[in-house]
């Protein structure tokens, strides 16, 4: 199915790991989007325009909850954001680093770790901010930074399995879920409805896996039985 949510360790074995390669110099970058895609709820529109003041206060510190704003949540809808994930922060910190060591984004100072509070966080690969196109209604679509996750995906060999970018935020939700938070804190957290939440929880898959496995251990079972039938009627004979 398009659009399913990633399973098993197809988000660190796969995307982490494979997308970018090791050798890449934007493999920091690639991480972190990704980060905050699947384990943030991070849609495309809010990777490309959020800001590092968001998530960097004035004294240095990471935030671990923050508000996305109005002008640029999806659905143009306020809502908080836990970033206090121990992964998203070791994301943070590395992306830091490689902003700093490329002279990205920084500012006289030592506030903000060093870095303009006013730019956008993430450059594509000439270094510069990601843009948006703008659509009927002023909407406003961020089409290069669309290609870019894609192109992220098809690297990671995940494309032909079913994986979109929509597959990440119902990662989001199901992994949320798992950790104990209701379907009310997802609606808050999320920005979808109820409807949509209670769908994204039936893409659950794994945890139908106790099922499968019966099954392919009964199959296992009585294909190693007839082989046993088999070896007796040899000797029988």
């Amino acid at each position: 199915m398009d659009g399913r949510p990633l399973v098993n360790d197809e988000f660190w074995g796969d995307l982490i790991d494979k997308s970018s390669g090791r050798n890449s110099q934007f493999k920091e970058r690639d991480q972190l989007l990704l980060g905050l895609a699947c384990l943030a709820g991070f849609r495309e529109i809010e990777l490309t325009l959020c800001t590092i003041d968001l998530f960097i206060a004035p004294n240095g510190e990471l935030n671990e909850l923050i508000v996305m704003p109005e002008s640029i949540a999806y659905d143009n809808c306020e809502r908080p954001i836990p970033l206090a994930h121990p992964d998203l922060q070791n994301l943070f910190q590395t992306y830091i680093k490689w902003l700093l060591n490329n002279g990205l984004n920084t500012h006289p100072g030592e506030s903000y770790l060093g870095l303009n509070p006013n730019a956008q966080l993430f450059v594509d690969d000439s270094y510069k901010p990601y843009t948006v196109q703008k659509r009927g209604n002023d909407t406003l679509s961020p089409n290069s930074l669309n290609k870019h996750l894609d192109s992220l995906i098809k690297r990671a060999s995940l494309w032909d399995c079913g994986i979109r970018r929509k597959s990440f935020v119902r990662t989001f939700i199901i992994n949320g879920y798992r950790a104990g938070m209701s379907t009310s804190d997802l609606i808050v957290i999320s920005g979808l409805g109820h409807d949509t939440i209670e769908k994204t929880l039936t893409m659950d898959y794994e945890q139908y896996s106790p099922i499968a496995e019966w099954f392919v251990k009964r199959r296992e079972q009585k294909v190693k039985h007839l082989e046993s039938m088999k070896k007796r009627r040899r000797f029988m004979l």
